[in-house]
């Protein structure tokens, strides 16, 4: 007999950059007629999660979602972070009385659907242009994060949330696979990675989607994995422009573009400069990324944390940042060294053609004499 969910929610995140920062404060001031609250991580017995600017949330109205099985009601809803993100989240309530199996359709209707990045571009591109005078260094990156959370709050057996895993296949939904028939070894994998904070729940987070089994409703879990994804855009944002930075310094070591005008504020040194502030910008986003560990005041958000950072690979994309720093300081240094060395050949030309000037006229003089 199919499993069938009583009551639910999916949440569908989309992540973008939108800026360098973002001023929560003057953003508050801008939405104030319908922004909501800042983010408060809702908790009973637990602590709550320290974040530093907590979130500005925003709420954007309802929608309508068109998918092959059917038109869907949804609520969308934005979040303002001060590093320069904006995510949008459709929530949609899962259909009441819908089977385990078409749970499994709807997540992979989800996954193909079109219509779900249109509704999210169009809803940030709306709330970007009204905050645009808090938004220090506006920019506009391609690329966004995209996720989905299933939050199964009421169904047949849920009270005993391991068992209740064991007889649904969690696999097809976290995957979307409605398709395939996946391996044994598969479901394995993902029902082993599940993390409880008590008996009644439960959490299973993944690369692409997570299963959270909530009875009371709670939405802190939901919230930290919100927060972890915003983390991995800023991961992939920045080793991103970091490759693009280092492209462009072995392009100009190659071309060696100089100009004899520019005596002392040559090509070299502008890229050299930039270099350097671009490694203190990234620096200072590692180090925030690092405290993010210690802002997580309850020890199980804290393990929900790095159980999305470990799904995200957190840790190879700071590895590979770390790299590019490395060489982009390596090659700001040379930079700075070739800038010097010319400075200091030009100056000693300079003085040369100096004391050539000042020996003219004893030449002159000498010159006259030998006549």
């Amino acid at each position: 007999m199919s499993t069938v969910i009583e009551k639910g929610t999916i949440l569908v995140h989309r992540v973008f950059d939108i800026g360098g920062e973002i001023s929560l404060g003057r953003a508050e001031q801008l939405l104030s007629s319908d922004s909501g609250p800042r983010l408060k991580f809702a908790t009973d017995t637990r602590k709550a999660i320290i974040i530093k600017d907590s979130p500005l949330k925003a709420e954007l109205g309802g929608e309508t979602l068109a998918l092959p099985s059917g038109k869907l009601p949804l609520r969308v809803f934005a979040r303002l972070w001060n590093y320069g993100v904006l995510s949008v989240t459709l929530e949609i309530d899962m259909p009441r009385g819908i089977t385990w199996e078409g749970l499994v359709k709807t997540a992979s209707e989800l996954e193909a659907s079109s219509e779900v990045d249109l509704i999210a571009l169009s809803r940030k591109d709306a709330l970007k242009k009204r905050i645009m005078p808090a938004v220090t260094n506006p920019a506009e990156w391609d690329i966004f994060e995209d996720y989905i959370t299933y939050i199964v709050e009421k169904a047949p057996g849920i009270e005993n949330p391991r068992e209740f895993i064991r007889k649904v296949n969690v696999a097809e939904l976290i995957l979307a696979e409605d398709k395939e028939r996946l391996s044994d070894e598969s479901r394995s994998f993902i029902l082993e990675s599940a993390i409880q904070y008590s008996n009644s729940d439960l959490a299973i987070i993944d690369w692409n989607s997570a299963l959270l089994i909530e009875p009371d409703g709670q939405r802190d879990v939901a919230d930290v994995i919100e927060f972890s994804l915003t983390h991995l855009l800023e991961f992939r944002y920045y080793d991103e422009m970091l490759g693009r930075k280092l492209e462009d310094l072995y392009d100009t070591m190659e071309t060696k573009q100089e100009s004899v005008v520019h005596i002392f504020r040559n090509f070299y040194s502008d890229i050299a400069e930039d270099a350097s502030r671009k490694y203190m910008e990234f620096s200072e986003f590692l180090g925030r990324v690092e405290n993010s560990l210690k802002t997580v005041g309850d020890p199980y958000l804290a393990v929900v944390f790095r159980a999305s950072a470990l799904e995200f690979h957190f840790d190879d994309w700071r590895k590979s940042i770390s790299r590019k720093m490395e060489t982009l300081a390596q090659i700001s240094q040379i930079l700075h060294g070739e800038v010097n060395t010319r400075r200091s050949h030009w100056l000693e030309i300079i003085i040369i053609v100096l004391i050539a000037f000042e020996m003219i006229p004893m030449l002159l003089d000498l010159w006259r004499y030998l006549r």
